[in-house]
């Protein structure tokens, strides 16, 4: 079952591709910064990175796939739900989709599709996407007062 939600993002792709990631073309944009976010790197292939997180006294097991700027995909090995973000160019931004892939079946798996829908979009969505339409939303009133701000150059005229 896959559960979707997605706001547009007033910013280029690949930079709203780098701001939720922390990914680039050539990889993690700051080593440090991807730990905290992934957790610690045991194998990396590629485009592809396997973490490991500390889940109280659980660790948990992440595949992760990058495909800059256009797709994630965090994948992990037990009942959980793997996610996707996909990014996609339009305009005046970039729309960002999430898609929770659940592992669930059955009446437990409707039970979660109907939460999700009446109550989850919001308390999920709103979290995970907030931040970043926040960002580019600020990027871009800065630079339109910045615009703005700029004296409006007098073309050179003949008396």
């Amino acid at each position: 079952m896959k559960l979707r939600f997605g706001n547009n993002i007033p910013g280029p792709i690949e930079e709203v591709y780098e701001y939720v990631t922390g990914v680039g073309p050539d990889g993690p944009l700051d080593l440090v910064v991807f730990a905290q976010k992934y957790g610690e790197v045991l194998e990396q292939r590629d485009d592809a990175f396997l973490t490991r997180v500390q889940d109280g006294d659980d660790e948990v097991i992440w595949r992760s796939l990058f495909d800059y700027p256009y797709r994630r995909l965090m994948m992990v090995d037990s009942s959980s739900a793997d996610r996707e973000d996909i990014f996609e160019e339009v305009k005046g931004g970039t729309k960002w989709t999430v898609i929770v892939h659940s592992k669930k079946g059955g009446f437990p798996g409707l039970m979660q599709w109907f939460y999700f829908q009446v109550i989850g979009k919001f308390r999920i969505g709103v979290p995970v996407l907030s931040p970043a339409a926040f960002h580019f939303r600020r990027k871009a009133r800065e630079a339109e007062r910045e615009a703005a701000d700029q004296p409006l150059e007098n073309p050179d005229t003949e008396d």
